[in-house]
């Protein structure tokens, strides 16, 4: 970004330029559809790959275009060895892109809370270890979701009906 190799992306009229997001070994590179931008791409990763010793899994990585032409997309995945992607997709387990008022965004987490209370409804459980579980695992699921995503009604209804 500083040398001017690659071109991030800028929202709204403040001027702010994304070019990525990091979270442990899960990054977001975030620029305009241009060939520059692909080398400097394809440069970093080989790169990183030489100076830590570590291999990038291409498998897992996908390159996702927003109003990009088909023809350009199809180029960039072959250059950069990897699949295209669409949107939503999930980064660190959250939707992005997603249709948050949609059932089908919040279905996993529906389903993962489901999942849980079945698995506890055989067990011979007191009362207040019943309690302790709903306290401590079930009110810890949905925390993460909710401390970026503001949450429907109608899952919050079908959450406290389940």
């Amino acid at each position: 970004m500083n040398r001017n190799l690659f071109e991030g992306f800028a929202f709204g009229d403040s001027g702010m330029v994304v070019s990525h997001l990091q979270y442990a070994d899960d990054t977001l590179c975030i620029g305009k559809p241009m060939v520059d931008n692909l080398w400097a791409i394809k440069s970093l990763l080989k790169g990183f790959e030489m100076v830590s010793g570590l291999k990038i899994n291409f498998f897992k990585s996908s390159l996702i275009g927003v109003n990009v032409a088909n023809e350009f997309m199809e180029m960039a995945c072959n250059f950069l060895n990897c699949s295209q992607g669409t949107i939503p997709f999930k980064y660190l387990g959250l939707p992005v892109g997603a249709n948050l008022r949609g059932m089908s965004t919040w279905e996993p987490l529906v389903e993962n809370l489901s999942g849980k209370l079945n698995s506890w409804f055989h067990k011979y459980i007191s009362f207040g270890g019943r309690i302790v579980l709903l306290n401590s695992v079930l009110n810890a699921i949905p925390i993460f979701y909710l401390s970026f995503l503001k949450l429907p009604v109608q899952v919050w209804r079908r959450l406290v009906s389940i």
